[in-house]
């Protein structure tokens, strides 16, 4: 009968606290009709915020009364009005509406308000992030951002809130020795804050190191920290919300204080017991909310089982019953537990037969729940399975696309590359083959000035002999003339006569070794009496001393004999032309370790230019073209020695005149 008339009065009390909300309710929402007043309406919409708390419409209030004080420029109301959304989204860890509604505070609030409220609600999401199953990743992600913070000595509420955090860290994952000294640090911190800002995080500190310091097993501490917290929203409750805000729910934050401090009758004094019990039975006439219903009754079921003075087991059963109730529809989970501890309560009431009863139907809810739980996991676990499958399969296909790409890419790469290297090549072809132009062009040009100083050289040697000729000629014709001194005229001829053929000699003999590398034909001879009978066919001049610096003994080399006397012929002849005074010397030298001979001619004469070392040897060139000669001399002697397979050269080291050096193989 007690249990049936309890839950009456319970569900009366109830009905009319919830009939009084609803007629308040429409009573605020007539009102809103009839006033034109902004600060009216702001005030309005306030108190149906109030009155809707937990509820979507609380919402929806606090967005109109934000847009009410938007028209008058109102920033303490529109700020007020944000605040309480983005404190419901961040309990509720909708990470994209608080970031919305931050940045909607940032505009409107001044630099420090925004540097008081960003800590407070990285605090409520971390403990939000915390509840819906993303521990480690909430963790993580503080530890990252607390990594990345350079300098906070200028926010000492981002101090508290990483106080806060690093604890709570440690508290969720039950490690409460370990939380404490950092949810101390923060109480420590929240008394350096300013006090008009000290109140929230004070709150929100206080409440979590309660609770750490019970599950430390320092019960007494949470209870003096848990009185101090209930006192000062109790005051702030009187001076700030009381006449300003009357449907504010003070009563839902108070049931929770004073549940803690009823879990904690053991440690608390008859009259402290007594008085929290009595301030829950007032709270409880007016609760409406499930969550909130469930709460008061746990709260009912500890003070009656667990009173010092006198327990009263059949209350503790009807408010236990009342939980049941409760909990098949808000927390199935929580049935097992529940019917266990009124299994435990007809046992202390000698009660065996329900108490075995209630016994019985605890293990079935919890078989049941094995099994619905086993099943949901099973259930979970294909779901991961096929999911995993599908983005394996996702996976292999990317990896797939991305090698098709890839191969695509890399074949692009490669053809790309084969063009560039076909068009380097190409162009280095071409350029190469322009400096070769260039070079053939500026040598045909070179050619040419050769040609044309060959050309005025030959005419100008040609016409020596021949004016000689013929005007010897016409002497020997001229009657005139004493026949004594006309007796002389056929040796001048003879001689200019023998002059041209020497020219035309030497250009056939050009023409005719230019047109092939091939080596000459060689045979055995003996190069002493080569040198003796070119030194002796030498037209000698007076004033110059002629050496033929030879050994007595015969030297037998593999030469051609004609072209190797045409060569030393040729030398003797250049010294002897470029050559006043001093003497001219003929010698060889053997050098049998390198089967090769030196052959030399050395002056005294005017010597050649070391800069002009190389050019004396091309065709047609002449130093002084004062001096008789066609130019070919020496460029006919490299060539004959380049097909003896030899080298001719000018001595560098000789400074007295020149010195031709000719080096042939023995063999």
């Amino acid at each position: 009968m007690r249990y049936i008339l309890t839950t009456i009065f319970i569900s009366i009390s109830s009905i009319l606290f919830a009939q009084n909300t609803t007629q308040a309710t429409d009573s605020l929402l007539q009102l809103l009709n009839t006033t034109a007043s902004s600060e009216k309406r702001i005030q309005i919409y306030r108190d149906l915020a109030d009155i809707s708390i937990d509820t979507p419409d609380a919402k929806v209030y606090l967005l109109k009364m934000y847009q009410e004080a938007e028209k008058i420029n109102d920033k303490k109301n529109m700020l007020d009005a944000l605040n309480d959304i983005t404190v419901e989204e961040a309990n509720y860890y909708r990470k994209d509406s608080v970031i919305k509604y931050i940045g909607y505070i940032k505009k409107i609030a001044a630099p420090e308000e925004v540097e008081y409220l960003s800590p407070i609600y990285r605090m409520r999401m971390f403990d939000s992030k915390c509840l819906s199953d993303q521990r480690e990743e909430a963790i993580k992600e503080e530890l990252n951002l607390q990594n990345a913070e350079i300098d906070e000595s200028n926010n000492p509420y981002s101090k508290v809130a990483s106080a806060y955090i690093m604890g709570s860290s440690f508290y969720i994952n039950s490690q409460y020795e370990d939380a404490l000294p950092y949810l101390q640090n923060a109480m420590r911190l929240v008394e350096s804050l300013p006090e008009k800002n000290r109140f929230e995080y004070k709150r929100f500190v206080n409440w979590r190191v309660c609770f750490a310091y019970a599950q430390a097993g320092k019960e007494k501490e949470s209870i003096k920290i848990m009185e101090n917290l209930i006192s000062m929203v109790e005051q702030k409750y009187k001076t700030d919300y009381q006449k300003q805000r009357p449907f504010y729910r003070i009563e839902l934050y108070m049931l929770q204080y004073y549940s803690f401090m009823i879990s904690s009758l053991p440690y608390l004094t008859v009259e402290q017991a007594q008085d929290y019990w009595n301030r829950i039975q007032i709270i409880g006439k007016t609760l409406t909310n499930d969550l909130d219903r469930y709460n008061y009754y746990l709260c009912a079921n500890n003070y009656y089982s667990n009173n010092r003075i006198k327990r009263d087991y059949p209350k503790a059963i009807e408010a236990n019953d009342s939980l049941i109730r409760i909990a098949k529809t808000l927390a199935p989970i929580n049935l097992p537990g529940l019917y266990n501890i009124n299994s435990l309560l007809y046992e202390r009431m000698k009660d065996y037969p329900n108490a075995l009863k209630y016994l019985r139907i605890s293990h079935q809810i919890q078989d049941s729940l094995t099994t619905d739980v086993t099943h949901k996991q099973l259930n979970e676990l294909q779901v991961k399975y096929d999911l995993n499958a599908l983005n394996n399969e996702k996976t292999m296909l990317e990896i797939k696309n991305k090698q098709t790409l890839l191969i695509s890419l890399s074949i692009l790469l490669i053809i790309v590359i084969s063009i560039c290297t076909y068009l380097y090549f190409s162009w280095k072809k071409e350029k190469r083959m322009k400096m070769e132009l260039k070079v053939l062009h500026g040598k045909a040009q070179e050619s040419e000035k050769m040609k044309q100083a060959f050309i005025n050289s030959i005419c100008h040697e040609i016409r020596t002999p021949l004016n000689a000729i013929v005007g010897f000629s016409d002497l020997i014709m001229n009657e005139e003339i004493d026949e004594e001194m006309r007796r002389e005229f056929p040796a001048e001829i003879q001689k200019s006569t023998v002059l041209l053929t020497g020219l035309v000699n030497s250009m056939l003999e050009v023409a005719n070794l230019d047109v092939s590398e091939e080596k000459l034909p060689c045979e055995a001879a003996d190069l002493r009496d080569i040198c003796t009978q070119e030194m002796e066919l030498l037209n000698k001049k007076s004033g110059i001393e002629y050496i033929l610096d030879i050994a007595p003994e015969s030297m037998i080399i593999q030469t051609n004999v004609q072209y190797l006397t045409q060569v030393i012929g040729h030398l003797l002849n250049n010294a002897n032309k470029f050559t006043e005074k001093g003497c001219i010397t003929l010698s060889y030298e053997a050098d049998k370790p390198q089967e090769n001979i030196s052959i030399s001619v050395t002056d005294t004469g005017c010597g050649i230019p070391k800069e002009k070392y190389e050019e004396v040897f091309h065709r047609f060139s002449k130093l002084d073209t004062f001096v008789p000669g066609n130019g070919l001399g020496l460029y006919l002697c490299r060539l004959i020695v380049k097909r003896l397979a030899g080298e001719i050269k000018i001595d560098p080291d000789y400074t007295e005149g020149t010195r031709m050096v000719v080096t042939l193989p023995i063999h």
